[in-house]
């Protein structure tokens, strides 16, 4: 699968595409992330994506445990091979996904134009929601009508010191708290991202 793929980059290189490549990082694969910089070279990628796996089917499922890598381990590898990629000229993007107690929140369901639409008519505006009911829109008669409340729009609304509310409702495990039962960090919203352009 890896020669078909990489051939298939090549290919499209040669045809004169802009290529870019999404990595997901998870626990299984993150000892790898520093191999990518001179692969990406190699392949003559334009833009690279680090993405965070969701708990989501198979990986919500998995039996070796979770998938996801701690606050720990993302903040020592991903921004630092980030840079390292972009210092080959590859413009790279990440979800910042932690955040000091103190750093500003954003969430994107506030702040950006982003639509999930499913073949059910479910439209979401945060991906953390897609295997619930919270969609705040859906199609009705060709139309992109609003749902009623309680939805996904009206936890957007809310303030709390563990920053996106989605996370804290969908995936709390990704949550630290000191012994007085303060959050060690907030949790990003998983939709707005750090970008790195150098060269």
């Amino acid at each position: 699968m890896y020669d078909v793929c990489t051939s298939g980059i090549r290919r499209a290189r040669q045809r004169g595409f802009n290529v870019s490549l999404i990595y997901t990082v998870s626990a299984a694969n993150i000892h790898e992330l520093e191999r990518m910089a001179p692969l990406l070279e190699d392949l003559g990628i334009d833009r690279f994506f680090i993405q965070v796996i969701g708990i989501r089917g198979k990986s919500a499922a998995s039996p070796d445990g979770v998938l996801q890598v701690s606050r720990e381990t993302w903040l020592s590898v991903v921004p630092a091979v980030a840079e390292r990629v972009a210092e080959r000229g590859i413009t790279v993007t990440y979800p910042k996904v932690f955040l000091a107690p103190d750093d500003p929140f954003e969430c994107a369901g506030l702040c950006a134009e982003n639509y999930f639409i499913f073949p059910n008519g479910r439209v979401y505006r945060c991906p953390i929601c897609e295997d619930f009911p919270y969609h705040s829109l859906v199609f009705e008669n060709d139309r992109l009508t609003p749902m009623p409340r309680l939805n996904e729009a009206d936890f957007f609304q809310l303030r709390i010191p563990e920053g996106c509310v989605m996370n804290r409702l969908v995936q709390p495990d990704n949550l630290a708290y000191d012994a007085d039962g303060r959050p060690l960090y907030q949790v990003a919203c998983c939709m707005l991202k750090e970008e790195i352009r150098k060269g």
